[in-house]
């Protein structure tokens, strides 16, 4: 039986990015909401527990909840097909004995409908490999579900 050791902090995530958004758009106030402040945040719940299921996954070295958090269509760098992606990442995380995830500085936008933009820090340690990164994943709603539809490693700020 394997162990799994995990520090995620994605159980805040949907805490930071609405105090994200009360902190940092004056469109929010202490006033009530609007009916589109009320959508955004819904929807945006919505991105954020498929981002949960994605980091729980991989900590937790599940190839399915992970693999299935992408769209069907997502070919990842360097691959000729989501297959082959997807067989890749399987077996990876089969190879691992343990990961190490935690996500910060979470922050998330929308450029248009259906489109969403979540940009984090993600501290990753697993049994051969560490590192500290800033991402930014892209969520596209396809048939009423929330999909990574793109993966990039942002520079260092």
């Amino acid at each position: 039986m394997r162990h799994h050791h995990s520090s995620l902090r994605t159980n805040f995530i949907a805490v930071i990015c609405l105090a994200l958004f009360s902190f940092s758009n004056p469109a929010f106030s202490a006033d009530a909401e609007t009916p589109q402040q009320t959508e955004f945040k819904r929807l945006a719940k919505q991105v954020l527990e498929v981002m949960d299921q994605w980091a729980r996954s991989w900590a937790q070295l599940e190839p399915r909840g992970y693999i299935s958090s992408y769209s069907p269509d997502y070919v990842g760098k360097g691959f000729p097909s989501h297959f082959a992606w997807a067989a890749s990442r399987q077996q990876r995380l089969q190879n691992q004995k343990s990961i190490q995830l935690s996500l910060t500085n979470v922050s998330l936008r929308s450029t248009k409908p259906g489109i969403f933009i979540v940009t984090f820090t993600q501290n990753y340690k697993s049994d051969t490999y560490k590192d500290v990164t800033n991402k930014q994943l892209d969520f596209k709603l396809i048939d009423d579900r929330w999909y990574i539809v793109s993966e990039k490693t942002l520079a260092k700020k």
